[in-house]
């Protein structure tokens, strides 16, 4: 239930394991209609898709942009820059590529169509996968035996676009002389850059953005950010709206042949970009341990061996959302003090500490000769990563885990280790 990257890639995998399944998928909007403009992830990512399905990986892989280093820029100072490195897609394209590759292993794909209502109790009996996102209607009717909990973040935030290509992950900070707002901006395509506007609560109200109409907030918006825009607009998606983050937990992944995957499960605030790549991993672990189920009286151990993996696997990542999510929460201190270089390094270290001699390379990557040197080691990572893909493709044995720059622009380098 439901076509986003979680869904679709479920799909793949599954088929991938076993081209004899039947694999529907159901979707309650229309093909091509989807939320958010573009999405970050890492070779990581690239290196799973590849093993259990090299040409969705090679497709996914062509059609995304490499951004190489970060950008802190706060007003019109001088940028202060960071290093990291990965990949960028827009969201339509990504689930336009995994569409096509599941149409194509023979998945039905039933757009338009709500799923079922007794999709769990209906028999025949099968695996039922909910893919359906953080507000998870399927999750929602089994909330109680799965112990969901919603905790709603504190900073409201916009989802937008613009023609302003960050061909460096920017984060952009403005004090409005209302309090200060910053942005996440990357950029996707050859066209487009994704652009997230982030604001403490007592910001967002005294510049009226609780009572502005969307097109309002984004004139005001284009002006504050003039200094990262250069006079570029901003753009909204059908129906944007502020909106707060909201924390998705479940006690349990799983309840008789339900399963959670992505957003549905979990969900990791988007200042670490990490929401695609592990929506794909639960797909990928989910794939894993229900392949060889013979029979439904053995799907609840496959699925209760693929929460706990799933469920140990992510939860550094989750530790390090939750330490992002409070830096971001509260950074005006740091803001305020003026010190841009010293507020670049702790934005770095914000979701784990880094040893000494990282402040000094920190110091050092702010002349543009180093900055050369560290991009083309990214660069060179990237080739030899890619370079281990190209070769045959090993299956992974599936354990069941134990249960006890020289311009100052930020536009100027080409985009995130977050």
């Amino acid at each position: 239930m439901g076509a986003g990257p979680a869904g679709l890639y479920t799909a793949i995998a599954l088929k991938q394991h076993d081209p004899r399944q039947e694999v529907t998928v159901w979707e309650r909007n229309p093909p091509g209609v989807t939320h958010g403009w573009g999405v970050v992830f890492w070779d990581d990512l690239l290196d799973e898709m590849h093993r259990v399905d090299p040409v969705s990986a090679r497709e996914v892989r062509a059609a995304a942009v490499v951004w190489d280093g970060q950008a802190v820029q706060v007003g019109r100072r001088v940028p202060v820059f960071l290093g990291g490195s990965g990949y960028a897609i827009g969201r339509h394209r990504l689930l336009g590529l995994l569409s096509d590759r599941a149409r194509a292993l023979g998945v039905d794909l039933r757009y338009a169509t709500p799923a079922p209502e007794d999709l769990v109790t209906a028999e025949p009996g099968g695996l039922v996968v909910a893919a359906d996102g953080a507000g998870s209607l399927l999750r929602r009717r089994y909330a109680d035996t799965l112990g969901t909990r919603l905790e709603p973040g504190r900073n409201p935030y916009l989802w937008l676009g613009t023609p302003a290509l960050f061909s460096t992950f920017t984060f952009g900070f403005v004090d409005t002389g209302s309090g200060w707002i910053w942005c996440h901006a990357y950029r996707f395509d050859e066209q487009t850059s994704t652009f997230i506007v982030e604001a403490p609560p007592a910001t967002w109200t005294a510049l009226g953005f609780d009572r502005l109409d969307i097109d309002t907030c984004l004139r005001t918006l284009s002006e504050l950010f003039d200094p990262v825009l250069h006079g570029a607009t901003l753009h909204a998606g059908p129906g944007a709206q502020w909106q707060t983050f909201r924390r998705v937990t479940n006690d349990r992944w799983c309840s008789g042949r339900l399963a959670l995957v992505g957003d549905a499960a979990h969900t990791t605030h988007f200042a670490i970009g990490s929401g695609t790549r592990l929506a794909l991993g639960d797909a990928i672990a989910l794939a894993e341990h229900t392949h060889g189920v013979q029979g439904p009286e053995q799907l609840p151990a496959a699925l209760a061996a693929y929460d706990t993996r799933r469920r140990r696997e992510i939860r550094p990542l989750q530790d390090e959302a939750t330490r992002s999510t409070a830096w971001f929460e509260d950074p005006v201190a740091l803001l305020e003090q003026g010190d841009d270089l010293r507020l670049g390094w702790s934005l770095w270290q914000r979701r784990r500490s880094a040893p000494a001699w990282r402040w000094y390379l920190h110091r050092a990557s702010q002349h543009a000769s180093l900055r050369r040197v560290r991009t083309s080691a990214s660069t060179v990572r990237r080739h030899v990563r890619a370079g281990r893909r190209a070769l045959p493709v090993a299956p992974r044995p599936v354990a069941v885990p134990d249960r006890g720059p020289s311009d100052p622009s930020p536009h100027a380098t080409s985009g995130k280790e977050l």
